[in-house]
């Protein structure tokens, strides 16, 4: 599997498509036949830059106000992984919670896959029960991932 030369821009990409809220910005990233091999209970595997495009604008819509914050990211070969914080308002649908008007964090954790500069592959696992807890009000915090 060929490596990557350099190390993968991870904050601008984090910049350019998330905390700028656009989706578009995708393809500047990741490879067209990208693979997202969900890991998260309830999120369905994918392949292609318009399921990520997708998936990205259901976030958008659910969260409008979404930020996300890097904590740690680890970069070795042709893989990176990152651990993320994401914050925002439920303003619209998500994962079958109906817009709530409330706040939330969750983290992130996400391994990568890096070839010729493009994410190929992405194994995403966020706290979907925290989210759902803190959404819901049930009493899971964002705070036993730290």
């Amino acid at each position: 599997m060929a490596k990557s030369v350099h190390p993968f821009p991870y904050a601008r990409y984090t910049e350019d498509v998330w905390n700028s809220h656009n989706p578009d910005a995708l393809a500047m990233y990741f490879a067209h036949d990208a693979r997202v091999h969900s890991m998260t209970p309830g999120s369905v595997a994918g392949t292609g830059l318009n399921y990520l495009k997708g998936r990205a604008q259901s976030l958008l819509k659910a969260f409008p106000d979404i930020h996300f914050v890097i904590e740690d990211v680890v970069e070795r070969d042709d893989c990176l992984a990152a651990r993320v914080t994401l914050e925002g308002t439920q303003r619209g649908e998500f994962a079958g919670i109906p817009a709530t008007g409330k706040r939330m964090k969750v983290y992130d954790f996400a391994m990568y896959r890096i070839v010729d500069g493009k994410i190929t592959d992405v194994w995403s696992l966020i706290d979907i029960q925290a989210l759902r807890d803190q959404l819901q009000g049930g009493s899971s915090s964002p705070g036993h991932f730290r």
